[in-house]
């Protein structure tokens, strides 16, 4: 039986922090940037909008700012992170607000990961038992920081024009039976104009809808045309009726990344 994922991302997480929905993507590679163009354009296959999803925040090294709002039926907090990654192996996100939050940090390399927590000075390795474990109370989970999947190389993709509304083309992805995915599969949507993902819905083993992720606020953000923000919402559990709302502020996905910043010594700097 799969266990149930509690985020995409494909994600997406890291360049959405930066996958989300970006799985990974190989150093050595340089995909195009991502831009809308007209679906007349083009024809519209599935292989092209399984490509779209993997080329839209990928990028060999990037920095950048964001915004994540948790939003719970007990609370409500908001924070600021600047991010920087290479690839998808690397990541290193730091926390710059609110105040009490301020300098705890996340390195991700390959598959380890390690929290730092600046008022205590100490650094924690998340061991695999974690790893299902929500992220800074977000429904984003450490596992959705350290792994990665591809569209084209681990789903195979059909159109389903039965799921799209107006002004949508959506298809469904299935993960391949070797794939290291956990959805039994994923229905993505795409505004039919300019083909920038508008909403995803996760299904687990049971045929459930699991979780949406719904895009917004399409912008040029260095020179790609990208939904600048991104609501994460569980559908079923004890966390149904919660979300989290990440919001890209400044993005470069062509930076001069130093590899000495994934160190444990740059996580400890805590700035």
């Amino acid at each position: 039986m799969r266990r149930q994922h509690r985020v995409t991302p494909p994600a997406i997480l890291f360049t959405a922090l930066a996958t989300f929905a970006a799985p990974a993507l190989a150093q050595d590679a340089e995909p195009a940037p991502a831009e809308a163009a007209p679906a007349d354009a083009v024809k519209v296959t599935p292989e092209l909008l399984a490509e779209r999803l993997d080329s839209l925040y990928r990028s060999k090294a990037s920095k950048g700012k964001m915004t994540m709002k948790i939003v719970t039926k007990n609370y409500e907090r908001e924070m600021t992170m600047e991010m920087t990654t290479r690839g998808m192996d690397d990541t290193l996100i730091r926390i710059v607000a609110p105040r009490k939050d301020r300098g705890v940090s996340t390195l991700k390399k390959g598959t380890e990961m390690w929290n730092y927590i600046p008022k205590v000075r100490k650094t924690v390795r998340v061991p695999p038992s974690m790893m299902t474990s929500s992220w800074m109370g977000s429904d984003v989970t450490n596992d959705d920081l350290v792994r990665g999947s591809s569209y084209e190389d681990d789903y195979t993709t059909e159109m389903s024009p039965k799921e799209a509304k107006g002004g949508e083309v959506c298809v469904t992805t299935t993960p391949k039976p070797s794939a290291p995915v956990t959805w039994s599969r994923i229905v993505g949507c795409f505004d039919q104009e300019t083909l920038t993902p508008t909403r995803q819905v996760f299904y687990d083993e049971k045929d459930r809808a699991a979780r949406r992720i719904s895009f917004a606020d399409v912008k040029t953000m260095d020179g790609r045309v990208i939904p600048t923000r991104m609501t994460i919402e569980p559908l079923i559990g004890e966390n149904k009726g919660n979300k989290t709302v990440m919001t890209y502020v400044e993005m470069d996905f062509d930076a001069d990344v130093d590899p000495r910043v994934f160190s444990l010594s740059s996580l400890r700097r805590a700035r």
